[in-house]
């Protein structure tokens, strides 16, 4: 292999790109207690060089089927979790080592891990896109007094 050819390979590994991890903490953590198990896994981003672009909290939701997770040879059942997500720059090759500890991780009781882009893609609802645009245009009366005549009925 050419030198320039290896500079090449080691370049492609140590690019950056971003990347967002979704996870799910097992619900028995205490409330008081997902703090300091979000900003854990958030070092174990830290520590590899990861740069933090954006996350939500951990927030406890109802899961959409069942999940069983086994630990210690016990095999647990849960239908609700934490969910939350954090969105980060990583060089390439450091994204293999993360994945091995979050899943190794003892809160997690699943996750993913996608590589995206650093812009937001965070889609609003449909009303909350329709309220902003007719409240940042013009109010035009007759579209005013059709919509009105339209609730009323």
């Amino acid at each position: 292999m050419s030198k320039e050819q290896q500079i090449d390979h080691t370049e492609q590994e140590n690019d950056v790109k971003v990347y967002e991890l979704g996870f799910h903490f097992v619900p028995t953590i205490a409330e008081d207690d997902v703090p300091v198990q979000f900003s854990h896994l958030k070092s174990m981003i830290e520590k590899r060089g990861g740069e933090f672009i954006s996350e939500d909290f951990p927030k406890m939701i109802p899961l959409s089927y069942e999940i069983s997770k086994t630990v210690k040879a016990l095999k647990k059942r849960y239908n609700n979790a934490y969910f939350g997500w954090v969105k980060f720059t990583l060089a390439a090759d450091q994204i293999g080592d993360l994945e091995k500890e979050v899943k190794a991780f003892e809160p997690i009781l699943r996750y993913l891990v996608i590589s995206t882009v650093k812009e937001s893609t965070l889609v609003e609802p449909k009303e909350d896109r329709k309220l902003k645009e007719d409240s940042e245009g013009v109010v035009n009366e007759a579209q005013l007094d059709k919509k009105l005549e339209e609730l009323a009925v």
